[in-house]
C-alpha cells in the first residue's frame, strides 16, 4: 500500500499527505553544504534536473538506472533498500563518490503521526493531550504548555499522542485511512522516539538510522523527507490540531540544528507559507531546503485533475514562490499521479505545462502506490519544451480560486534619507530560481539605457506582508542607498530567470520619488479649500502604484505652518476619504513604534487617530481612550473624489488637556483597514518645521511707513519698549500705514 496518502475528509485544500522515503540525491543539484537550510533556492534544483520518487522494492538494475538518470531519488526505508544500494546511487553516473555528478539521498520520516508497529504505546502515560486554548480563536502565541492538557477521558498513553478536544475519549486519535496515530510533533518524548527508532524494532527507521553510519541499517542518507507535517494544519481545514503548529516548527528546527549537514524536504505544510493564516508566524522556511507540493494538478484518487487545482494555482502557488524566493528560501518539487485507465495525453501534458512550464517546479508522475516502473518523462517533456521566455509576473493578493491580475514590476517606492525603498510582487518561470534586478536613473522618467542596475538583489520582507496578503501588501522590498537628497529618481524592477543565457522581462513600469522626502520638514501655509495650487513646490512624501484596494493611496504630501499640520492625498479611484470608519490618519506623536496603539498591517505605534473627522486618544495602546479636543479638523472636498487636502490643529489636546503635539518629530500613517492599505507600513517621518521668519525692511516717506517682509509670520507692533505686542491682522507684505506721533516698533512673530 502506498505511503503517500490523500485524506479528503480531513484536509481542506491540502490534497494528499506524503508517506515518503529516502530521497536519493542530486548529482549536479548541489553538494551537501556544511550547514543545510537557510541557503535560499538553488539553481541546480530545478526543472532541468530530473528527480525520481519510488516506494517499491529495488533491484540492482533499478539502482543502476537511478544513479545514471536522476539527480534526486526518493526511496522508502520500509522497502528492501540497503545502505549499500543507497551508497551506489549516491555515487552518480561516474560511479565515483565525491564528484560533480553525485546524487543526494534523503529518507522518509513521518513526524506528525506514529506508524510504528504496535502503536499506540503507553509511554509516560501523560497522554493523549488536547488543545489547551479556551477556543479556536485564541492565539497560538498564548500557548504556554507545549504538551497541551490531558484528555478528560484518561491518560494511559504517551504524552505525544493527540485527542480531539470535542471528543475526549482518552484514546489517541487515529488516522482512519492509514491506521497511524496523530502526534504532537513538539512533545519532548516524540523527539526521543523519532531519533532512536529502528526498522527492526518498530518497522520504521528513525533519525539516527537514516542519517548516520552507526545505528541500525546505517542508511547514511543525505537528509530527510519529512511527512505528515499537515497534522498541524488550521482547524478550519478540517483538523483539530492547529495548536501543535508551534511544536511542528520547533521539531523541524531541532532536526535542522542537530543534523546541520543534512538536507530537509517538507511535504506540503502549505499553511506555514500563507501570511493570511495564524500558522504563518511559525513558518518553517528557514529550516527546510525543499518543499514538496503533492497533488498540485492531479491527485491519487480517481480525479484526473484535482478539485483543488485552481486554489493551488492562484492562491497557494504565488505565496509558495514568494517564500521560496527569499534569501532563506527553498526549492519546490511536485509529485502528481497516473491512473488506470490512463489519463488522456492532453491532460498529462497539461500537468507538465502547469508544474514545469508555468511554475518552474520539477514534476514526477507515478501511480498512487508509487511503485510504477521508473520513468524519465519530465526530461522527455523538457527536451521538446526548451525555456525561451522571460519570467511572468504573478500576484500574492489572491485568497481563493479566482485568478488575480498580475502585479507587474515595481509597485511602490518610498523615499528615505539618501535612499528609496522599492516594493514588488513575485514572478515565476520555467527555469528558477527567479532573480530581481533594480534599475534607477535620475529624473522623473526612467531611462533604462543609462540606468544604474542592481542585479540579483536579496529582497527583504515588508512588515505588513507578514500580517496578510492583498491589495497594498507586497512580499518583497529592497532599499537603494547612496542617493542625493532633493533629487528626483525613477525606479523599476525586472525579473530574470536562471536559464543560460538568462531571460529578463522588459516591463517599463517605473515610479519616481524625491530622495530625502521621508524626513520632511516643510513650512507652508495651506488653505484647505479643495484648490491644490498652494501645494506647488512641496515634495511628495510617498508615491505608490495602483493596487486595486478600495482606498488606494497614490501620492501623499505633508506640510505645516505655525498652527496646523496639512496633508494632501491623491487616490487611484474616487472615494469620500475620512468619511467613514475605514480610512484613518494615525499620528505617532512620540516617534516611538513601541508605544501607543499598534496599527494593524503596519509597524507603527499611534498616539492619536483621526476617523470620520474626529480625533481619538491612543496613548495607552487602546483604539479609543477618549476624544481629542481642539482638533481643528478640516478636509476638502467633503464628497467622493480622487484628491483631498486636510488640516489638523497643532494645538490639539488629549483628554487630560496635555498637548498631542509636544515634540517636533512625528510619524504619520494613512490607512484603510480593508486592505490593509497603508501609505508606508512604518509611517512617513515628518518633522514640524518652525516658522521661516524673514527680515523686515522698513522705509519711511513723509508720514507714511512701508514695511516689507519675507517668509510667513504675523506682523506685530508696539508703541514702546519693553513691548506689549499687538497683532496687525489681515495685513500682507508690503504693509503701509500713516505714521502717528511718537515711535513705533515692529516685529515678525510665529
Amino acid at each position: 500500500m502506498s505511503d503517500m496518502r490523500k485524506l479528503p475528509s480531513l484536509w481542506k485544500r491540502a490534497g494528499i499527505v506524503l508517506r515518503s522515503v529516502c530521497l536519493v540525491g542530486l548529482a549536479g543539484w548541489l553538494a551537501v553544504p556544511a550547514f543545510a537550510g537557510s541557503r535560499g533556492p538553488q539553481p541546480g534544483w530545478g526543472t532541468t534536473n530530473a528527480y525520481l520518487i519510488y516506494y517499491g522494492n529495488w533491484t540492482a538494475a533499478q539502482v543502476d538506472y537511478a544513479r545514471t538518470n536522476y539527480h534526486l531519488v526518493i526511496v522508502h526505508p520500509a522497502s528492501n533498500i540497503t545502505s549499500s544500494q543507497i551508497a551506489t546511487i549516491r555515487r552518480g553516473k561516474d560511479n565515483i563518490a565525491g564528484t560533480a555528478d553525485d546524487v543526494t539521498v534523503l529518507a522518509y520520516l513521518t513526524i506528525g503521526e506514529d506508524d510504528r508497529a504496535g502503536a499506540p504505546f503507553p509511554g509516560d502515560r501523560l497522554g493523549p493531550r488536547v488543545d489547551p486554548r479556551t477556543s479556536d480563536s485564541a492565539p497560538l502565541a498564548g500557548i504556554t504548555n507545549a504538551l497541551g492538557l490531558p484528555s478528560a477521558g484518561g491518560t494511559n498513553y504517551a504524552s505525544y499522542y493527540l485527542n480531539a478536544k470535542s471528543n475526549q475519549t482518552g484514546v489517541p486519535d487515529q488516522n482512519p485511512n492509514f491506521g497511524s496515530y496523530f502526534v504532537n510533533a513538539g512533545a519532548p518524548a516524540w523527539w526521543t522516539v523519532i531519533k532512536g527508532m529502528t526498522k527492526v524494532a518498530g518497522g520504521q527507521a528513525g533519525l539516527d538510522e537514516i542519517l548516520t553510519t552507526s545505528v541500525g541499517n546505517a542508511y547514511n542518507c543525505d537528509g530527510l523527507f519529512l511527512d505528515t507535517v499537515d497534522t498541524a494544519a488550521p482547524n478550519t481545514w478540517g483538523t483539530t490540531y492547529e495548536w501543535t503548529a508551534p511544536g511542528m516548527q520547533s521539531l523541524i528546527q531541532r532536526i535542522h540544528t542537530n543534523y546541520p549537514s543534512k538536507l530537509l524536504l517538507a511535504n506540503r505544510g502549505l499553511f506555514f507559507f500563507d501570511s493570511n493564516l495564524k500558522t504563518y508566524a511559525y513558518n518553517i522556511r528557514p529550516y527546510v531546503d525543499m518543499v514538496m507540493f503533492e497533488s498540485y494538478y492531479s491527485d491519487s484518487s480517481t480525479n484526473l485533475i484535482t478539485p483543488s487545482f485552481l486554489d493551488n494555482k492562484y492562491d497557494f502557488a504565488p505565496k509558495l514562490n514568494a517564500e521560496a524566493g527569499r534569501p532563506d528560501g527553498f526549492n519546490l518539487l511536485v509529485v502528481d499521479y497516473d491512473h488506470t485507465p490512463a489519463q488522456p495525453a492532453a491532460t498529462v501534458n497539461q500537468d507538465y505545462v502547469e508544474c514545469m512550464g508555468i511554475q518552474g517546479w520539477p514534476l514526477y508522475r507515478t501511480n498512487p502506490s508509487l511503485d510504477e516502473a521508473l520513468n524519465t518523462n519530465s526530461a522527455a517533456w523538457l527536451a521538446t519544451n526548451v525555456d525561451t521566455q522571460a519570467p511572468v509576473w504573478d500576484s500574492t493578493a489572491a485568497q481563493g480560486s479566482t485568478q488575480p491580475a498580475p502585479r507587474v514590476g515595481v509597485q511602490k517606492v518610498v523615499a528615505g534619507n539618501g535612499s528609496a525603498t522599492l516594493y514588488w510582487d513575485v514572478a515565476r518561470d520555467q527555469t528558477g530560481p527567479i532573480h530581481y534586478n533594480i534599475y534607477y536613473s535620475a529624473g522623473g522618467t526612467m531611462n533604462f539605457t543609462n540606468a544604474t542596475k542592481l542585479a540579483h538583489v536579496a529582497p527583504a520582507m515588508p512588515a505588513n506582508y507578514a500580517m496578510g496578503t492583498g491589495p497594498g501588501s507586497y512580499p518583497y522590498g529592497s532599499t537603494v542607498t547612496g542617493l542625493l537628497n532633493g533629487m528626483t529618481y525613477s525606479f523599476a524592477v525586472r525579473a530574470e530567470d536562471s536559464f543560460s543565457p538568462s531571460h529578463e522581462d522588459t516591463n517599463k513600469v517605473s515610479i519616481a520619488v524625491v530622495a530625502g522626502t521621508n524626513t520632511l520638514s516643510i513650512y507652508k501655509k495651506i488653505t484647505v479649500d479643495g484648490s491644490f495650487a498652494d501645494w506647488t513646490g512641496v515634495p511628495w512624501a510617498y508615491q505608490g502604484a495602483v493596487d486595486g484596494n478600495t482606498v488606494n493611496y497614490l501620492q501623499v504630501q505633508f506640510a505645516n505652518d505655525t498652527n496646523y499640520l496639512y496633508g494632501h492625498v491623491k487616490l487611484a479611484a474616487p472615494y469620500a476619504l475620512f468619511s467613514d470608519y475605514y480610512s484613518h490618519l494615525f499620528v505617532d506623536a512620540d516617534a516611538n513604534v513601541t508605544t501607543g496603539y499598534p496599527v494593524t498591517g503596519a509597524s507603527f505605534g499611534s498616539e492619536m487617530m483621526i476617523e470620520s473627522g474626529y480625533g481619538y486618544d491612543q496613548r495607552n495602546g487602546s483604539f479609543n481612550a477618549g476624544a481629542i479636543a481642539n482638533l481643528g479638523w478640516a478636509i476638502a472636498p467633503s464628497v467622493s473624489a480622487t484628491e483631498f487636502e486636510f488640516q489638523v490643529s497643532l494645538a490639539a489636546l488629549n483628554p487630560d488637556s496635555s498637548r498631542v503635539f509636544q515634540g517636533r518629530v512625528l510619524r504619520l500613517l494613512l490607512q484603510d483597514n480593508r486592505g490593509p492599505e497603508v501609505a508606508v507600513e512604518t509611517g512617513i517621518a515628518y518633522t514640524l518645521s518652525p516658522p521661516q521668519l524673514g527680515p523686515l525692511f522698513i522705509a519711511r516717506s513723509n508720514n507714511l511707513t512701508s514695511i516689507t517682509w519675507a517668509g510667513p509670520g504675523t506682523l506685530q507692533y508696539s508703541a514702546s519698549l519693553p513691548a506689549t505686542w499687538t497683532n496687525l491682522t489681515n495685513v500682507v507684505s508690503p504693509y503701509t500705514f500713516q505714521a502717528a506721533s511718537g515711535r513705533q516698533f515692529f516685529r515678525l512673530a510665529e
